[in-house]
């Protein structure tokens, strides 16, 4: 390479000689592109970097294993956690999906409530009024710390505010979130409802790498897909690319449910729970006695 270099800089040099000694304008013209041309190309060959990417396999296990852990929170739903291998990983987008009144808010706020616990935490209400939220928490929040550590956010609906409101909590060091739901963000915007859909996930789904964060993103399934048994999220587009866990929620007759996660980035593990809510109503899995109630630690 820097024989390369070293021979455009002489080609420069007689083409300053040759532009100095020239009287014809279009000579000279042609002559000072060449010139121009040739300075790019060495700045080019300055600024190349001669190492070729890549390291070997052996030397990226060895970064990987002594990396420290990414943490994870724990959901507080024992069948969930075990699935999880011990909860959620900082940095992932969770979409929950599912028929209306299968228990997805339910679910959501056990969730929070559990994380609240121990650590601060954020919930985008978009659906309840402020008498039914306090009345839901009311039978989850049983200690004057949860009822601190859980902040309530009903007026961030655009996406831009949304998103503004994720990154400053995050800078405080609150690293979950649940919003609740995505059929209420407002996108300004005049594209169709799948492109909507596509640019809210899109957007959240960078929020939580960039900030090292959590977002339990609360959205909704078609009639139709509900139907023909597909498991996917209302609108499409690329909402299920997005997402770092898919969870879809299911409801039959007699009250029990499943929790079915198709998408699993954090361990590439799906798994599908059968699932129900106790005498406390508190989810628990189908086999598990009323009485008993796992808890795993929380970061």
């Amino acid at each position: 390479m820097i024989d390369k270099i070293n021979q455009l800089v002489d080609e420069n040099r007689q083409i300053t000689l040759m532009i100095d000694l020239s009287s014809d304008q279009d000579e000279i013209y042609k002559l000072q592109k060449q010139l121009y041309q040739n300075k790019i190309q060495i700045i080019e060959y300055v600024t190349t970097n001669e190492t070729r990417n890549g390291i070997k396999a052996s030397k990226l296990r060895h970064i990987v294993e002594n990396k420290p852990k990414v943490p994870r929170y724990s959901t507080g739903i024992s069948a969930l956690d075990d699935a999880l291998l011990g909860g959620i990983e900082i940095g992932t987008l969770v979409q929950l999906a599912g028929q209306s009144f299968t228990g997805k808010t339910h679910l959501a706020l056990e969730v929070l409530a559990h994380v609240a616990k121990s650590s601060q935490c954020v919930f985008f209400n978009f659906e309840m009024g402020d008498y039914r939220i306090v009345k839901r928490l009311n039978d989850l929040l049983k200690e004057d710390e949860q009822w601190d550590n859980l902040l309530v956010d009903k007026d961030s609906r655009r996406l831009t505010d949304l998103c503004n409101e994720i990154k400053l909590h995050s800078m405080d060091g609150i690293k979950f979130f649940v919003i609740d739901s995505k059929m209420k963000i407002e996108v300004e915007s005049k594209d169709e409802d799948h492109k909507k859909f596509g640019q809210i996930t899109k957007e959240l789904s960078k929020i939580t790498q960039q900030n090292d964060v959590i977002i339990f993103l609360i959205n909704q399934m078609s009639e139709d897909d509900q139907k023909h048994g597909r498991l996917a999220f209302k609108g499409g587009g690329d909402q299920q690319y997005d997402s770092d866990i898919s969870l879809f929620y299911m409801k039959d007759k007699e009250g029990n449910r499943t929790l079915v996660c198709n998408k699993n980035r954090q361990d590439d593990k799906e798994f599908s729970l059968k699932l129900k809510l106790d005498y406390n109503g508190r989810t628990v899995a189908c086999d598990a006695p009323d009485e008993v109630r796992y808890e795993m630690p929380i970061l």
